[in-house]
């Protein structure tokens, strides 16, 4: 549920190290990986380190550990690196958001949806559902995904069949009373 400003620059050419991630603020360990962003877009001071935990997973294809794990030892960086670059000519170049909102896109073709309607923002919306599906307390999910205020409960989507139990709820109370 990161914000894509978090995670690269506009351009390879504007990375600022004390907006984006760099590898000095991935701490790895046996349980996970922890996110030290020192910026964001609803605290632009830098007086405030957000902290986001990302859980080791099972499944190998959507471990966070793996994959990083696996992306530091093909493009090699020092604590200051970006965490998310290209080696090019023999420079490590920071990603650009447009590079990977392509390549975003191009997976969303993978598996057959329509990329025009997908974008870095659809995963805040996805994540804060998902949350609010697993049964995650609203603090912990505001906390999780940086909101300042209540606006990300405008984002969790609501599947047609949850929609259905609250008629029939009040169908049951409607029929109870008579």
């Amino acid at each position: 549920m990161l914000r894509a400003s978090n995670l690269v620059s506009r351009s390879s050419t504007s990375f600022n190290s004390r907006e984006q991630l760099i590898r000095e603020n991935v701490v790895v360990s046996e349980k996970g990986i922890l996110l030290l962003l020192k910026w964001s877009k609803s605290r632009q001071d830098h007086d405030y380190t957000h902290q986001v935990s990302l859980c080791c997973s099972a499944e190998p294809l959507i471990c966070p550990v793996r994959a990083y794990k696996h992306l530091v030892s093909l493009i090699p960086g020092d604590k200051n690196a970006p965490v998310f670059a290209l080696h090019v000519n023999g420079k490590l170049l920071p990603l650009s958001r447009s590079v990977l909102l392509d390549r975003f896109r191009e997976l969303i073709v993978l598996i057959g949806l329509d990329p025009s309607v997908y974008s870095f923002h659809s995963l805040r919306h996805g994540g804060a559902t998902l949350a609010t599906k697993a049964g995650i307390p609203e603090i912990l999910l505001k906390h999780h995904g940086d909101w300042r205020s209540d606006c990300f409960q405008t984002y969790i989507k609501q599947a047609s069949v949850d929609m259905y139990r609250v008629t029939s709820a009040m169908n049951y109370l409607i029929g109870s009373q008579f």
